[in-house]
């Protein structure tokens, strides 16, 4: 409940950050505009909740003033056999029927009952028994704390409401307002729709788990009787799956199983999978264009999203897979079927988005090309297989749990540091395929190594094996998979102690031949490259046309042709290079080796005066003038870039990504 709860959390308050960005990108405001508009976007949730909260308290009286002595004095005695730490107080809803409910402030609970659910408290038998079931159902919310989980869970609901509500009225503004089409619209429409049901899935799970457990609770005190109260209400209608999902409360054929055998509670179905899957998958997408800023190519984004995200989703799914193991019908497909939900829930959860700032409203999400889903789906199915094997070879020394404490103490981490490599890997690679799609047909990647090759995937494969393959954190996780499938064999017989010692100091010479290594250069990067202008001149008409001499480059506007001299910095001086926005316009700042500062600063300090032309794959971007020796380990460059993505671009490309 708790890891459901927290699944909802996260994905409003990612929705809710992201459009909040948005809003304040299209105004320009800066963090002022952000807060505004987080507070913009959350008030209502909070608003909505209190509103709701006071409407269902004024159509209540209490029962004590509503003439119903003996129902009010059977309703008093049964809170007192539950024994709540709050004081309860018990109000009649005159238009509730047979239904109950548990509302008010955490701290002064109101239960507020049906006058049909009241007149059973008098009749024998049976009805007798569903009243005391009801009655002892909601107490026990109260005695669980559910309204702050109801609190909270609620003002989520409507936050996220309001949020999609102002982002469709924006979509709406720019079709009115000519900036959009009624395409794109429909389009983000149905984005928007569905991750607001998503959400609203992932809420219902969550208060139906809740409900679970206030039956649980009441059961203590006579299953019997909650048993009749839930067949009593069992219809075709409650036995619908449809319903059953979009209903706060479980199925009547739910809560019956799940009252005569509760260890089936604790395999969660496949759907909770798919929703946190789906919820991952919006959430990757999300993350990654806050962190980015308008750039597809810095490569620690989709490792941080991998960690951030893949380490919960890899306990979610390790938790329901744990879970299951327990059980007593343990089910031997429940790991394919397992990674089947999680591959399905990423893929689609991916292209939910309304939209990214980069691109507008270009394809977004991870790739649904044979090459990305294969490896998602090798890797989902690995870590679902091991994941299982793990608790399966628990449970064979452990049969009843007694050692849960034990083999959560070192499940979890092992669990986080497999699941947050693998997705660091597979995110990676979708985020450098995506951009590929992207940023390829654009004009200006044309003469990128990487859009020119005929095996673009495969180039892009080999970088991202380069970057994660024979690493510290690649080789550890190897090691603790291995680890955590062979110590169990070793808790039957012998010590641990000479397996522990092995692997820290495997551990140890790992990091340490880490540290040491030198990080191997870049692939496909594009050729940089400075040269001295020998001279400056107007050109003739024609004089610059292609082809030209490879000495000779004639600036964007063509206003001018520039005679150069030989290279003086190229690719191997420069160690990184980011684009920025200037009050003039665009630019790359480059970061040079400790070489090339030394030639940078000879080169400017022996040439004052005179100009000096930077070019990207023969490309002139910028010939400035040397005013005075330039020292310092970076130096920043305008170039003809309309949009701070272009530059980007250029800049990725002298990285060689």
């Amino acid at each position: 409940m708790i890891l459901l709860l927290l699944l909802l959390a996260a994905t409003v308050l990612l929705n809710v950050v992201f459009v909040a960005t948005w809003l304040s990108g299209l105004e320009r405001g800066g963090a002022g505009a952000l807060l505004q508009k987080l507070q913009m976007l959350l008030t209502p949730g909070l608003a909505a909740y209190g509103l709701y909260t006071a409407i269902r308290i004024r159509r209540s009286v209490p029962l004590g003033e509503s003439g119903l002595r003996d129902a009010s004095k059977a309703v008093t005695e049964l809170v007192l056999q539950v024994n709540p730490p709050r004081r309860v107080d018990v109000r009649l809803g005159k238009r509730l029927g047979s239904r109950a409910y548990v509302t008010g402030a955490p701290r002064k609970p109101i239960i507020v009952l049906g006058p049909e659910l009241l007149a059973l408290h008098s009749m024998p038998g049976e009805r007798k028994a569903v009243f005391d079931a009801v009655v002892r159902h909601e107490v026990a919310h109260v005695h669980a704390g559910d309204l702050w989980w109801y609190q909270l869970a609620t003002v989520l609901r409507f936050s996220n409401l309001s949020t999609g509500f102002f982002a469709l009225l924006v979509l709406w503004l720019n079709v009115l307002f000519d900036r959009g089409d009624v395409t794109s619209f429909l389009v983000s429409t149905f984005r928007l729709a569905a991750l607001t049901v998503l959400t609203e899935l992932i809420a219902r799970a969550f208060l139906r788990a809740r409900e679970h457990s206030a039956d649980l609770h009441a059961a203590q005190f006579g299953v019997e009787g909650l048993l009749a109260a839930v067949q009593a209400h069992e219809t075709a209608q409650t036995r619908s799956v449809v319903r059953t999902w979009l209903r706060r409360h479980p199925g009547a054929d739910e809560r019956s199983q799940a009252l005569t055998n509760p260890m089936r509670l604790l395999a969660s179905p496949i759907g909770q999978i798919f929703l946190g899957a789906a919820a991952a998958g919006a959430a990757f997408v999300t993350l990654q264009d806050l962190l980015l800023n308008g750039s597809s190519g810095d490569k620690s984004t989709p490792l941080i999203t991998g960690v951030v995200i893949g380490i919960p989703l890899t306990l979610f799914t390790a938790f329901d897979l744990w879970r299951g193991t327990w059980q007593e019908d343990r089910n031997r497909l429940r790991p394919l079927l397992t990674a089947a939900a999680l591959l399905g829930g990423l893929v689609i959860g991916s292209h939910l988005p309304l939209y990214t700032r980069i691109f507008d409203e270009a394809p977004i999400g991870i790739p649904i090309a044979p090459s990305t889903l294969l490896p998602f789906a090798v890797g989902t199915l690995g870590l679902c297989w091991w994941l299982d094997a793990l608790s399966t070879a628990w449970r064979r020394i452990d049969p009843g749990a007694s050692r849960m404490p034990s083999f959560l103490r070192y499940a979890v981490p092992a669990a986080c540091v497999a699941g947050g490599w693998l997705f660091a890997v597979l995110w990676t690679w979708s985020a450098r395929l995506r951009g590929l799609y992207l940023g390829c047909p654009t004009e200006e990647a044309k003469n990128l190594a990487i859009c020119r090759s005929p095996t673009p995937q495969s180039d892009i494969a080999l970088k991202v094996a380069t970057d994660f393959g024979f690493t510290f954190w690649s080789i550890l996780t190897v090691l603790v998979v291995a680890a955590t499938l062979v110590i169990p064999h070793y808790l039957r017989t012998r010590t641990l102690r000479p397996v522990a010692v092995a692997l820290v100091a495997v551990l140890v010479v790992l990091a340490a031949l880490w540290t040491t290594q030198s990080s191997p250069p870049p692939l496909d990067r594009a050729r940089a490259e400075f040269r001295l202008v020998l001279k400056t001149e107007t050109p003739a008409p024609g004089d610059c046309t292609p082809p030209l001499d490879s000495n000779v480059k004639c600036s964007a506007d063509g206003n001018e042709r520039l005679t150069l001299g030989p290279t003086v910095l190229s690719t191997v001086d420069i160690a990184d290079a980011v684009a920025e926005q200037t009050t003039t316009g665009y630019a790359i700042r480059l970061e040079f080796t400790s070489d090339g500062q030394r030639h940078w600063e000879d080169t400017t300090r022996a040439n004052v005066g005179r100009f000096i032309a930077f070019l990207v794959n023969d490309e002139l971007l910028a010939a400035p003038q040397i005013t005075q020796p330039l020292t310092g380990a970076s130096a920043q460059l305008p170039g003809p870039f309309k949009t701070l993505d272009q530059a980007k671009k250029v800049a990725d490309a002298i990285r060689g990504d």
